[in-house]
């Protein structure tokens, strides 16, 4: 940091710490990832078949468990892959961004839960 500069300086990306002089053996990069933890393979039903599975035992979406290390600016894409099993309750997920600035948005998928079990139900 030069005199007078504040730290936040310090946190930049790297064209604007490389232009500022900084070694590279200095600078902290890392990458944003992915890993997959669990990733049984959805079941397979036959319809009208007297199959009885315990619930525990029914994959409907996959991968199940994964862990995401993001950066900004730095998209990552997860392949999802979704199979409703028969004579079986639909679990509804939302990945949402907390942050206050998301207050208002947070208002609209509460009311939209229910208004989609309503429409699901119909």
């Amino acid at each position: 940091l030069q005199e007078g500069e504040p730290t936040s300086a310090r946190c930049d990306d790297l064209a604007a710490l490389k232009s500022k002089g900084c070694p590279m053996e200095d600078i902290e990069n890392p990458r944003g990832s992915k890993q997959v933890l669990e990733d049984r393979e959805v079941t397979n039903r036959k319809i009208g078949a007297a199959e009885k599975l315990k619930p525990e035992a029914i994959t409907q979406i996959q991968p199940q468990k994964l862990v995401l290390k993001l950066r900004v600016g730095e998209p990552q894409t997860i392949s999802l892959k979704f199979k409703r099993a028969e004579d079986y309750p639909i679990d509804l997920y939302y990945l949402m961004d907390l942050s206050y600035s998301m207050k208002d948005d947070l208002e609209n998928v509460k009311s939209l839960g229910t208004a989609l079990m309503l429409e699901m139900g119909k």
